[in-house]
């Protein structure tokens, strides 16, 4: 088991592409900033609430066991999220080194269901 099974599962994704910078006003307000090296992405992903506990719970130990101090690979595949490559050949998938910065509780609903407190949030290593 690995976080691709979070990439592949999600329904919903945001990509952080933004540049990491440091900023300053000085007295007479004027803003400096500097860049603070190569922008790392920042994957925000959203499991879907509802599936069967039954059905997710050997896939939801796996996760817990990779925890926030494992790193990992995802791959953003054509075959489950085509829309992310809009105009693309399929064969140009992008892949990422990421680890797992925060985790969200999880819990059991229902009859047999379960949902998550929040997002999985991965960044780029």
């Amino acid at each position: 088991m690995s976080f691709q099974y979070v990439m592949d599962n999600a329904t919903t994704m945001s990509i952080n592409r933004k540049k990491n910078v440091a900023q300053t006003q000085t007295r007479n307000g004027v803003v400096k900033s500097v860049s603070r090296g190569t922008p790392k992405k920042i994957f925000t992903l959203k499991l879907p609430d509802g599936p069967k506990w039954s059905q997710e719970r050997v896939s939801i130990e796996a996760l817990e066991a990779l925890d926030r101090d494992t790193a990992g690979t995802i791959t953003i595949t054509y075959a489950k999220h085509p829309w992310y490559y809009s105009n693309s050949t399929p064969g140009s998938e992008e892949s990422y080194s990421v680890i797992c910065v925060s985790f969200p509780e999880w819990e059991v609903f229902g009859y047999d269901q379960v949902r998550w407190a929040g997002p999985f949030i991965f960044v780029e290593v």
